[in-house]
């Protein structure tokens, strides 16, 4: 497995306290509520939107910070419902699912614990980009997971 590192970025940030079985209700809202908002303060948006899991376990009730990010060039103006962060860099693993989200669970599963077994150590964060979203067609959805390691 390749470790790579991302680099940071600037983002108009959604975030909440939320479980797995939970996930779900911030899709719709977030994701077109990042792209209202940058529209109303003039904002280029960079790239497509990153999801990133702090202390996820895989357990559907275990509460964990969620943060919907949507990457931009600048910081302006004062966002409504939103803040602007700079993620961190990220040392992670990844794979792209090429195919419907229900397949995600699925991607973690087996990598997390070849990870493991290779020796790495995990550091507690998740993220997945979504290259190409298409609610009609999530045969067509391209997802790439990253799980974070040491």
């Amino acid at each position: 497995m390749l470790v790579k590192q991302l680099p940071s970025m600037t983002a108009l940030i959604f975030s909440a306290d939320t479980t797995l079985k939970d996930l779900g209700r911030f899709g719709d809202v977030s994701v077109r509520g990042l792209h209202h908002e940058a529209a109303r303060l003039g904002l280029n948006v960079l790239g497509p939107v990153y999801w990133t899991y702090y202390g996820v376990s895989g357990d559907p009730n275990r509460v964990f910070r969620l943060e919907v990010a949507l990457p931009v060039g600048e910081v302006q103006g004062i966002p409504n419902g939103f803040e602007f962060k700079q993620l961190a860099a990220l040392k992670c693993v990844s794979e792209t699912l090429e195919g419907p989200w229900e397949n995600l669970p699925g991607i973690y599963n087996r990598l997390i614990p070849q990870l493991v077994q290779q020796g790495h150590a995990l550091n507690g964060i998740c993220r997945e980009r979504y290259v190409h979203i298409d609610l009609a067609e999530p045969v067509n959805n391209i997802t790439e997971v990253m799980i974070g390691v040491n």
